[in-house]
């Protein structure tokens, strides 16, 4: 399932803020419990939350951190939980911050690079549904854009089931966006990542745009 891609142009802000967020889901939640009448004439059964993480605890609890072969989180500093307050019309909330890419340039190798947060989990057959809220901001004192933003992926057992390319991102520029992938998963133990790569350097001394990822759901759904 492919994402869609997102470009940035002259700072302007696509903003989802956690309001939006949250009534997204519970009209998506409403709209799965009619379906569930419809479709058995019984009860429904709801979506089990497995995780939900909003980072306000200042830290990763409950996931792991990894990175990609000669991939990197960012330079010093990162990756860091952090107030993100990028246009949003709410409170500034906290958010896992990176800064991804090639750890060292590599153009024969594989060029999207970086790392992101993954767990471990066992479930029951049916839908793993995951989304969160992640963006891309950029600033520099040199450059007027960057080429490129970073692709977000959901991976469940080494498998991408979804994805989001954020284009060229100009100086200044911030996109936010709701960003959602659903499996169906046999009974067992699974693996979910979020991923987060660029093809191009990041690190110290290397001018790079910011990633941040809030507000991560991971759902089991029954299957239909």
């Amino acid at each position: 399932m492919k994402g869609k891609k997102v470009q940035v142009m002259g700072g302007n802000i696509a903003v989802f803020s956690k309001i939006e967020w949250w009534l997204h889901h519970v009209q998506r939640w409403g709209f799965s419990f009619l379906i569930g009448m419809v479709s058995t004439g019984i009860c429904p059964v709801s979506a089990e939350v497995l995780m939900f993480t909003d980072f306000e605890s200042g830290n990763l609890s409950g996931w792991t951190v990894f990175t990609t072969s000669n991939g990197t989180l960012g330079g010093k500093g990162f990756p860091t939980v952090g107030l993100c307050n990028h246009g949003t019309p709410v409170s500034p909330s906290h958010c896992l911050q990176v800064q991804v890419g090639q750890l060292h340039y590599d153009p024969t190798g594989e060029l999207q690079q970086g790392g992101g947060i993954g767990l471990t989990t066992m479930t029951i057959s049916g839908l793993i549904q995951l989304s969160a809220r992640v963006g891309v901001t950029y600033h520099s004192a040199d450059y007027k854009r960057n080429l490129n933003g970073g692709l977000f992926e959901w991976v469940v057992d080494d498998q991408v089931i979804a994805d989001l390319d954020v284009g060229p991102v100009d100086d200044g520029g911030t996109v936010q966006q709701l960003f959602s992938g659903k499996v169906p998963v046999a009974a067992g133990r699974h693996v979910l990542q979020l991923r987060v790569t660029r093809p191009f350097q990041s690190g110290a001394g290397k001018p790079a745009p910011v990633q941040f990822v809030d507000d991560v759901i991971v759902e089991l759904l029954p299957q239909p």
